[in-house]
């Protein structure tokens, strides 16, 4: 089971994450959020951040292809996640030059995965809600249990330490199948944006 670690606005942190099994590091670059990494770094400090281990991640929201591509660049990053509502069209084109996560937010039904197994490399499962972004809630995964999922997902959501059990479970189900990571951020945190290393480590050695 892989890792993901969201929200971080701190390298000492970064780089904490990266001694550990963490295989992907997650950067918010959506200003309404409260874990916005530009608040707290600067593009040129993300692009000195060179990972041993870890994949740095650039989430957006429905950013401009142009402003995307120029964080992409900068703040040189190894993939971008896609939480807003951009189009197969879009996530196409973003796919010409970094790989994508493509994001669904899941309410009572399964989302529609068809349209985008072609224009992404991965998908993320996290919970609907009225904003974009994380709600630190989980959706119920019994919608997904019997789905073919057909591109490797990651599994967000309000996962914390009381999941294991639950994750067991979900992953001898055929959703489980092609659950490749598990997309870790308000469970594990002191403040938005700040994470309880620590915690993040017990979960990360429980898990795997």
């Amino acid at each position: 089971m892989q890792i993901k670690v969201c929200g971080i606005t701190q390298l000492d942190q970064a780089n904490a994450l990266d001694l550990l099994p963490v295989n992907y590091i997650g950067f918010i670059f959506y200003p309404p959020s409260k874990r916005y990494v530009l608040n707290h770094l600067s593009l040129e400090a993300l692009a000195n951040f060179h990972p041993i281990h870890a994949k740095k991640i650039g989430v957006f929201v429905n950013e401009s292809l142009d402003q995307l591509k120029h964080i992409v660049q900068e703040a040189k990053l190894d993939m971008v996640q896609l939480h807003g509502d951009e189009s197969e069209a879009y996530c196409a084109q973003v796919r010409t030059f970094i790989p994508v996560i493509k994001v669904f937010r899941v309410a009572e039904i399964c989302p529609s995965f068809e349209p985008f197994k072609k224009v992404a490399d991965y998908f993320l499962l996290d919970t609907e809600s009225a904003l974009y972004g994380g709600t630190g809630n989980h959706f119920n995964w019994d919608i997904i249990k019997n789905t073919t999922i057909p591109l490797p997902y990651f599994l967000s959501g309000g996962i914390g330490p009381n999941d294991l059990q639950g994750i067991q479970v979900l992953k001898n189900t055929t959703a489980g199948k092609s659950l490749l990571a598990l997309d870790l951020n308000s469970q594990f945190e002191i403040e938005p944006g700040k994470k309880n290393i620590e915690k993040i480590k017990t979960f990360i050695y429980a898990c795997i």
